[in-house]
């Protein structure tokens, strides 16, 4: 009886058209003596800024200069009910991931360089300063440094291992180490073989293939996170849509793997050795060239 009223307790959280909870309500944490300064379609806006949070996660305003109207807002699981391309999903996305949450991010400058990468990725064509006081007054802050570090392990977030793809063939018994040379074997998680031994070391994978033929296997490599915290998406009619933002998208990749044996070298052998005079008389004779002996 308490399974089942634990389980009618669970389920009363999950609503229809995708929505995790009911509702949440939003909490803002000032970021004290920082102001963003925004120009979009002739217009400019000056404001201090906040770190929102939704429960228990941070989240990041997705649609540039629409205001939040709302207190409390629903939760959904997936970016169907937000119109905008995959591509730019995927890229805020790893800008999110890697922004404030990210391990060692966790300060203001952080979060507003991933605040300003996800505006400028959605509406290139805004206008964004930070400074501590209003209306561009006070000193300009400077989240250069924090911008390219998050893109940077974004771009590098896009490597696959250098192998993947691959057709990796070698003879049966025998040992074979794949060395990954763009370095994010690390972030990958490998599937086990049927037929052989792999061990993943460092940045290489070592593979002891069967001594007995095996058909060809397929190895995925999958991607592995910080944590297992799913993308949230905070919609409510007429007010700003935040996110809290991690990887939805399917990221894995795979290399195919067969032992084989290698054909025996059959030497032929020597029956004799030609002098070169020998030879080349012998091929003049068969031309029909009569070669006088000179004495």
């Amino acid at each position: 009886m308490k399974k089942l009223l634990l389980l009618l307790l669970s389920l009363s959280f999950i609503m229809p058209n995708n929505v995790y909870a009911e509702e949440v309500r939003i909490k803002y944490n000032n970021l004290d003596g920082i102001v963003y300064n925004m120009k979009l379609n002739g217009k400019v806006k000056s404001n201090t800024v906040s770190m929102f949070q939704m429960g228990d996660r941070i989240a990041y305003c997705i649609e540039p200069g629409v205001e939040i109207t709302n207190n409390y807002y629903d939760i959904y699981t997936d970016w169907s009910v937000f119109d905008m391309s995959d591509d730019l999903k995927s890229y805020i996305e790893k800008i999110g991931y890697y922004g404030y949450d990210y391990p060692g991010h966790q300060n203001n400058n952080y979060y507003i360089a991933a605040q300003e990468l996800m505006w400028k990725a959605i509406r290139p064509e805004m206008e964004i300063v930070w400074t501590t006081g209003k209306n561009y007054t006070g000193k300009v802050i400077d989240i250069s440094k924090e911008k390219q570090e998050i893109l940077d392990l974004v771009e590098k977030h896009d490597l696959k291992p250098s192998f993947s793809g691959q057709s990796i063939k070698g003879e049966v018994g025998s040992t074979i180490t794949l060395t990954d040379e763009n370095e994010v074997l690390d972030y990958y998680e490998v599937s086990s073989s049927r037929h052989h031994n792999i061990v993943k070391k460092d940045n290489k994978l070592i593979i002891t293939l069967n001594e007995k033929l095996q058909e060809e296997e397929t190895i995925k490599l999958t991607r592995k996170y910080y944590d297992d915290a799913p993308l949230l998406i905070y919609m409510k009619e007429g007010s700003q849509t935040l996110s809290a933002l991690r990887i939805s998208f399917l990221e894995s990749t795979e290399f195919k793997l067969l032992n084989e044996e290698i054909p025996e070298i059959v030497e032929v052998p020597n029956t004799g050795i030609y002098d070169f005079s020998t030879l080349i008389g012998t091929l003049l004779v068969g031309l029909g060239i009569v070669c006088a002996k000179v004495r």
